[in-house]
C-alpha cells in the first residue's frame, strides 16, 4: 500500500500534485483538494497518514512529522528532485520532523507544479506568502478565465504587491537565512535605485551591524563608511562594495546564496557560507568553502546545491573584479 501523507497551508497543491506522481497517497485532503484532483490518474486518497505535512511558521517551507521512515522517505523525494531546498532537524523535542526550506528555485518549480492542475501566476508561493487572499482572488477572477495572459497578470500582480514599493529612500532589509536556520538581519539600506526591468536593487547602507572589522576583507570599520549593494532577483550572490567617508574604495564583498527573492520589505536568501572577497589592490580571495563542506555533511543542502555554490564562487574567482 502507498505511503499516505496529509497536506495542509499554502503548498497544498504543488505538493499533492508532486507526491502523487511519485506513488504516494493523500490522506483526508480538503474537499476543494479532492476536487481539483478528482480527474487526475492514479490519484489515491486514504487515510490515515502515516507523515503530516504543513507550512512552517512564515510559510518560507514546510514542516514534515511522523514516523521517522515516513519523514525521511518524503523528505528525500523532495531532496532528489528540487536543486536548492534547504532540510533541518527542529530543535524543539515536541515537535520531531524535518523542516524543509523552499527558496526560491524550489518555489519557482512548485508554481509550475500548480500550474498543471490550476492556472497559476508565476511567483504564486512567493506572492501568496505576502497577500494569500488576494493572490487566490485575482486568481479565480483574473487568471481561471484567461489563461493565455498568465504573463501579464503575474507581472502586473508582482508589481502591485512588491515593486511599486520600492521608492527611492525607502529602506530594505536583508534576511541573512543560514543553512542551520537563524535568520541574521544585516542593517537596512536606502534604496539608490530599483529597476523592474532587470529586477535589480542597489541600496546605500551606513548602519553597519557586527565586529570591528569588515568580513572576509579584515579591513577595520570607521565612522562614515558606507556600502553600495547591489542585488538581483534570482541570482546566486550578490555584492556589497564598501568605501570610506571620501569615497575611497575598501574592498568587495560577493556573498553566494540560494537565489534571491524580493518581498516588499526584505530581501531574502540562504547564505551557502563560501564567499568571495577582493581588496583595492588587486588581491580576490575564496572564503569558507570548508564551512560549506560541513553543512553539506551535516545532510542540510543537496550535493547538487553544495556544487552550484562552488561553481558560482569560482565563476566570480575567474571574473576580473577590478576594485
Amino acid at each position: 500500500m502507498a505511503l499516505a501523507i496529509k497536506i495542509r497551508g499554502i503548498y497544498t497543491t504543488a505538493l499533492t500534485s508532486f507526491f502523487l506522481e511519485k506513488g504516494l497517497a493523500i490522506a483526508s485532503p480538503s474537499a476543494e483538494t479532492a476536487e481539483r484532483f478528482k480527474s487526475v490518474k492514479g490519484a489515491v486518497f486514504q487515510e490515515p497518514p502515516e507523515a503530516d505535512i504543513r507550512d512552517l511558521e512564515g510559510k518560507q517551507g514546510v514542516l514534515i512529522q511522523g514516523s521517522r521512515e515516513a519523514c525521511e522517505h518524503v523528505a528525500g523525494l523532495i531532496k532528489e528532485s528540487f536543486l536548492d531546498p534547504i532540510f533541518r532537524v527542529p530543535s524543539d523535542s515536541e515537535s520531531p520532523g524535518i523542516e524543509i526550506e523552499f527558496p526560491y528555485l524550489t518555489k519557482s518549480a512548485l508554481d509550475e507544479e500548480r500550474n498543471r492542475i490550476i492556472p497559476t501566476v508565476y511567483n504564486h508561493h512567493r506572492l501568496r506568502i505576502i497577500a494569500s487572499e488576494y493572490v487566490d482572488l485575482m486568481e479565480r477572477k483574473e487568471l481561471t478565465a484567461r489563461p493565455e495572459k498568465r504573463k501579464p497578470i503575474s507581472e502586473s500582480l508582482e508589481r502591485r504587491l512588491i515593486w511599486d514599493g520600492y521608492r527611492p529612500g525607502k529602506e530594505i532589509g536583508l534576511e541573512h537565512v543560514k543553512l542551520d536556520g537563524r535568520i541574521l538581519s544585516l542593517s537596512e539600506g536606502e534604496i539608490v535605485h530599483a529597476d523592474y526591468k532587470k529586477k535589480m536593487l542597489v541600496l546605500r547602507r551606513t548602519k553597519f551591524k557586527g565586529g570591528s572589522k569588515y568580513d572576509g576583507l579584515d579591513i577595520p570599520k570607521e565612522g562614515g563608511d558606507y556600502a553600495i549593494t547591489e542585488v538581483r532577483e534570482g541570482a546566486w550572490f550578490y555584492r556589497h562594495t564598501y568605501l570610506r567617508k571620501n569615497g575611497n574604495l575598501i574592498g568587495l564583498y560577493y556573498n553566494v546564496n540560494t537565489p534571491v527573492e524580493f518581498y516588499p520589505e526584505e530581501i531574502r536568501y540562504v547564505d551557502l557560507e563560501i564567499d568571495v572577497v577582493a581588496w583595492p589592490e588587486g588581491k580576490v580571495e575564496l572564503k569558507d568553502e570548508a564551512i560549506l563542506e560541513r553543512q553539506f555533511e551535516s545532510g542540510r543542502l543537496t550535493e547538487k546545491l553544495k556544487e552550484r555554490a562552488i561553481q558560482s564562487a569560482h565563476d566570480l574567482l575567474s571574473r576580473d573584479l577590478e576594485c
